[in-house]
């Protein structure tokens, strides 16, 4: 086979998520040798240069194009088993945001001018299959004996799905494996369970064979020097580019009227594994600047003489300072909700809060599973952080709960009144998953 080259991004948040979920479903299916080593999804090709003297051309054609659009978000949800030309793919799905819609057609129409596409969805960017692979290139009875592992009861198997623009093929949806599931796996504490994130392309990759040609970083808008690529300094600086750009990482005191009442969970100081496990926007190797920038986000949102109900898990791990000196560093009036990883510090320490705000009544408590079976107010709760935003968004209307762990709403204490506004504003009933104050939601 020629050369081939392929334009890509690569998750930068949830990217360990991804692998060790992958991990786990491949060793639950036996498929091993058909796992996707490095999660990625594909803007551009495969494809092969008419001409191998114009790789400056391709760069330098995707950097023109990339160096308009800044990150490039998306939502990964749900797994989808399709028959191809080249054997079966389990994947997981991608809903595209616009950016990243507009981005590939760009791409496709530059580069079809000088390329030779391997993949005929690039003829057709509007119809594209966005997807981060599972396993790929799956024999017949190996597709087939992971979708009857992974489907559920009553679903339609999946019929070939050949790679023709416009044969769109019928999709194994998967996420309702989340409650038919007989089998729990977990991968370092990981659940093998559909997954739900909200992530962004902070850099698109361009692939030459297994090599990496070039890496344009979308925020400083310039391609990388090689040794820069995979340095963890590197990816450092590309995190707190995009927590300054979307407002995870806040800058100046956001200013607030009286009586304001704050409300944050899960902060989980001192955890460098957090980052992984809740796909933050910090690097692991560095805990302090994750701590520094938490710390900061509250005290630029709560004046010393504000309200706040912290709902549990302050901090966690050997490593972590002692609570107490937390404590000192955090800003307000601080009401203290026990969590499942807190000490009994202080008598500051209560296990859950009545509140009335605005005419509505709130039960605030650190996981939902303990609040009383026969409350009629709104449960405004943690404990569950982003790991299943499917049943604990941060809004659920229908169960009137509300998630305000640090990963659902955007690493900064939300208000009571903009709790109440948004509960007027939701439509009853509605069962999307909603995140706060994040860039991309759907």
């Amino acid at each position: 086979m020629d050369d081939t080259y392929l334009v890509e991004i690569r998750p930068a948040r949830s990217r360990w998520r991804i692998k060790e979920t992958t991990r786990a479903i491949v060793q639950e299916a036996d498929a091993e040798r058909y796992r996707e080593r490095h999660p990625h999804v594909t803007l551009y090709g495969p494809f092969t240069l008419e001409d191998p003297d114009k790789e400056k051309l391709l760069l330098d054609t995707i950097g023109t194009i990339a160096g308009t659009f800044g990150t490039i978000p998306f939502t990964i949800g749900g797994w989808e088993q399709r028959n191809g030309a080249h054997g079966g793919v389990l994947a997981f799905s991608v809903r595209p945001s616009p950016d990243l819609a507009r981005l590939t057609a760009a791409i496709a129409r530059a580069l079809s001018s000088f390329t030779i596409s391997l993949n005929a969805w690039d003829l057709q960017p509007d119809e594209k299959w966005f997807h981060v692979t599972i396993a790929n290139l799956l024999p017949p009875a190996k597709a087939e004996e992971i979708a009857s592992l992974f489907a559920v009861p009553g679903t339609v198997t999946p019929v070939p799905a050949a790679a023709v623009p416009g044969v769109r093929g019928l999709c194994s949806r998967l996420f309702a494996l989340a409650r038919k599931m007989r089998f729990i796996h977990r991968s370092h504490g990981i659940p093998l369970r559909p997954i739900l994130l909200d992530d962004a392309g902070l850099r698109i990759t361009v692939m030459h064979n297994d090599e990496i040609l070039g890496e344009f970083d979308l925020l400083r808008t310039c391609w990388l020097p090689q040794e820069e690529i995979h340095d963890p300094r590197s990816w450092q600086q590309s995190l707190a580019l995009y927590r300054k750009r979307v407002g995870f990482e806040l800058s100046a005191p956001a200013g607030h009227g009286p009586e304001e009442i704050f409300l944050i969970a899960d902060l989980h100081l001192g955890h460098a594994n957090i980052i992984r496990y809740c796909s933050r926007p910090f690097v692991p190797a560095d805990v302090a600047e994750m701590d520094r920038v938490l710390i900061a986000n509250w005290n630029y949102c709560v004046a010393q003489k504000d309200r706040v109900f912290f709902l549990g898990d302050l901090r966690y791990g050997r490593d972590a300072r002692p609570e107490a000196e937390y404590r000192a560093l955090l800003n307000g009036n601080i009401t203290f909700v026990a969590g499942n990883h807190d000490t009994s510090f202080s008598t500051a320490t209560v296990p859950t809060a009545d509140l009335t705000f605005d005419g509505i009544r709130f039960l605030l408590i650190h996981d939902p599973a303990d609040a009383p079976e026969n409350f009629d107010g709104w449960i405004i709760h943690g404990h569950h952080h982003n790991n299943d935003l499917r049943g604990f968004p941060f809004l659920d209307a229908a169960r009137r709960r509300i998630n305000v762990s640090a990963e659902v709403i955007g690493y900064s204490p939300v208000s009571m009144k903009e709790i109440c506004r948004i509960i007027r504003e939701q439509a009853p009933g509605s069962g999307e998953p909603l995140l706060l104050r994040y860039p991309y939601v759907r």
